[in-house]
């Protein structure tokens, strides 16, 4: 291992103590180490180059942290280490504590990796794809500014699936689906499964529910409200506004997330105590 690309939890007096701690013992293994802080948006070219030279990534913060080192780590198929510093981290495995004890472990390959899928997310627009993203969580859909239903068709593939008039919709991965879509009353799915789940954010109707479908079709929803501030958010990082007539495609991406585990505990140990599941 020559190059450690650490993504740091932005304004965070824990992550910048635990990067002391990181450095320090990389510095002592003669590792070298890039540092690209998380943020909204996209980051720039020298960053990207930086970036495809690492071997590792190791992620400072919570779940927000990891998906902005999924987003910009996962294209170069480098493996990415999620440390949790005190959020409600789903997706991050290892405790604080564990940083050293873990690198160490990288070091000695006794290490696994844990694939989780990703989606893409198209925006085509007068039949010209616009706007293009990837995500390990979610697209979400939703008005900003004042709040108005608006009206969304969807399909799988070419099969209609409904039409929604709600305050938006959620389009999640299965790691995607302990986040938002959870909170809208979605269905929590294993994270090493294949699947989409769709879940309408406060539907206009009793009978819209939340549903699983699978990712060998893709997902397409037209936009059919007019004159509202509607955006495509993905992972809650990246967005792009929204007209009407737009058509938005989301498919199973070829780009995977490989998250480093050393299997000390299983996603329902981690959904257990984050959600209190006890008798």
């Amino acid at each position: 291992m020559n190059l450690v690309g650490i993504v740091l939890k932005d304004q965070s007096e824990k992550a910048l103590d635990m990067l002391h701690e990181l450095t320090k013992y990389l510095g002592a293994k003669k590792i070298k180490h890039i540092i690209i802080p998380s943020r909204l948006g996209d980051i720039d070219a020298k960053e990207k180059k930086q970036i495809s030279k690492c071997d590792i990534s190791v992620a400072l913060g919570g779940d927000g942290t990891l998906l902005f080192a999924a987003r910009n780590f996962s294209k170069y198929n480098i493996p990415i280490v999620g440390i949790n510093l005190g959020g409600l981290g789903f997706i991050t495995e290892f405790r604080e504590s564990e940083l050293l004890e873990c690198m160490e472990c990288i070091i000695s390959s006794k290490q696994s990796f844990d694939e989780r899928m990703m989606i893409d997310v198209q925006v085509y627009r007068n039949k010209k794809r616009s706007w293009v993203e990837t995500g390990l969580n979610d697209l979400v859909i939703n008005t900003g500014g004042i709040s108005r239903l608006i009206l969304l068709e969807v399909y799988s593939g070419k099969h209609l699936i409904g039409r929604y008039r709600s305050d938006g919709i959620i389009v999640a991965t299965p790691t995607g689906s302990t986040a938002y879509s959870l909170s809208a009353g979605g269905p929590i799915l294993e994270p090493n499964m294949k699947a989409f789940v769709i879940s309408p954010i406060c539907p206009h109707s009793l009978g819209a529910r939340p549903l699983i479908v699978p990712t060998e079709e893709s997902i397409k929803i037209l936009m059919l409200s007019q004159n509202l501030e509607i955006t495509a958010t993905v992972d809650g990082q990246v967005a792009f506004s929204l007209q009407y007539g737009d058509e938005i495609r989301i498919l199973k991406s070829d780009i995977i997330t490989r998250l480093v585990s050393l299997h000390k505990r299983s996603f329902y140990d981690i959904v257990r105590e984050k959600l209190s599941w006890k008798a």
